[in-house]
C-alpha cells in the first residue's frame, strides 16, 4: 500500500511541476506582443475588407438575378396564357366577321411580339447577368476563398464596415 501511495504522491508532484512551466509560459505569452505574419495565402486587413465588400456585391447580384428570373417566369406565364386564349378563340372565331378576324390577328401579333421580346431581349439580358455574376464569383474565389486570415482582423473589418458576419459559423481564422 505504501508503495502505491508513494507512486501516486510522486506522480502528483510531477504533474504540478510540469504544469508550472506551462502556466508561466502562458502568462508570459499573454503579456508578449503578437507578431502577425501575412504569408502568401493569408488575407491582410485590406484584403478582408475588399473580400467582404465583394461578398456583399455578389449577394446583391444574386438577389437581382433571382428577381429578374422571377419576372421572366411571370412574362412566360403571360405568353402561355395568351397562347391558350388564342387557341380557344381560334376555335370559336367567325371567319366571316372582319372585326373578329382583325381582333384575333391583333392578339396573334401581340403574342408574337411578346415571344420576340422574350427571346431577343430578356434571354440575352439573363445570359449577360449570369456571365457577370459568374465572373465576379470566379474573381472572388481566386482572391478570397480558401485563404487564411487572422480572426481579430476579420472582426475589425466587420466592425469597420458595419456588417454582420457572413460566415455560416464563426470560425476559420488563425
Amino acid at each position: 500500500m505504501r508503495t502505491i501511495s508513494g507512486y501516486l504522491m510522486a506522480g502528483a508532484t510531477a504533474v504540478v511541476l510540469l504544469a508550472s512551466p506551462a502556466t508561466a509560459q502562458q502568462k508570459a505569452s499573454e503579456n508578449a506582443e503578437v507578431i502577425k505574419v501575412y504569408e502568401a495565402g493569408t488575407l491582410t486587413p485590406a484584403d478582408i475588407r475588399a473580400c467582404l465588400r465583394q461578398d456583399q456585391r455578389l449577394a446583391d447580384l444574386e438577389k437581382r438575378l433571382a428577381s429578374y428570373q422571377a419576372s421572366m417566369t411571370s412574362y412566360r406565364n403571360r405568353i402561355s396564357a395568351l397562347e391558350a386564349d388564342l387557341d380557344k378563340r381560334r376555335k370559336q372565331i367567325d371567319g366571316t366577321d372582319p372585326e373578329a378576324v382583325k381582333e384575333y390577328n391583333a392578339r396573334v401579333e401581340r403574342h408574337r411580339t411578346m415571344i420576340d421580346t422574350y427571346n431577343d431581349e430578356m434571354l440575352p439580358t439573363l445570359d449577360q447577368r449570369r456571365d457577370q455574376l459568374n465572373k465576379l464569383v470566379s474573381d472572388y474565389n481566386g482572391r478570397c476563398a480558401d485563404k487564411s486570415y487572422f480572426e481579430d482582423d476579420w472582426q475589425a473589418a466587420l466592425t469597420e464596415l458595419g456588417i454582420p458576419d457572413p460566415r455560416p459559423t464563426k470560425s476559420g481564422g488563425k
